[in-house]
């Protein structure tokens, strides 16, 4: 399980395009197998890790914190072995249905998947719900919302159902040992 530390901040989340303004405090390489195009901008508060996005035009930068430093090295140990636990400080923005959705990721472990809908049976909410919340998960691959599939399938990751952001999905989840959704 992972063992992430909450801290709600309730504030907006940016635009991540280059000169969107973000101040990332580390990119590293996506080391996850079809995904080597990919980097991981990794935004740090002074709570904790803040944010996860992918991108490809930004140079790889290294860690400018000691938080930072703790994230990109947890992150490497998780390429090497899927099994990795994450134990970090979290500061996500988020609704409080948000917060408590990304904690119940947090609970389904590596190598398993769970359905937007035994989610929203648990949250007592509604599998579309479950959805849109997992699309605004700040910082991906530590709240684990590629362990969220749909009943028929695969469902989407990030927003898309089709595309590179799925390819994501899928190649983790195929890290993670899942070989078929």
């Amino acid at each position: 399980m992972v063992q992430n530390r909450v801290v709600t901040q309730n504030l907006p989340k940016t635009d991540a395009r280059p000169g969107s303004g973000i101040s990332y405090q580390a990119v590293i390489p996506l080391a996850i197998k079809g995904c080597h195009h990919l980097r991981l901008a990794i935004s740090t508060t002074a709570n904790g890790l803040s944010g996860i996005d992918y991108v490809q035009d930004i140079p790889f930068q290294d860690p400018e914190t000691s938080l930072a430093r703790e994230v990109v090295w947890q992150l490497e140990n998780y390429f090497q072995d899927p099994g990795t636990q994450f134990d970090l400080p979290l500061d996500l923005s988020g609704t409080d249905f948000q917060q408590r959705l990304w904690l119940a990721l947090c609970e389904v472990p590596v190598g398993s998947v769970d359905t937007y809908g035994q989610l929203a049976t648990r949250l007592n909410s509604g599998a579309q719900a479950i959805g849109q919340a997992c699309r605004r998960n700040p910082v991906p691959l530590v709240v684990p919302c590629h362990r969220i599939v749909s009943r028929q399938g695969m469902g989407g990751y990030a927003g898309q159902i089709t595309g590179e952001k799925l390819q994501i999905k899928q190649a983790l989840l195929a890290h993670e040992g899942m070989s078929r959704v």
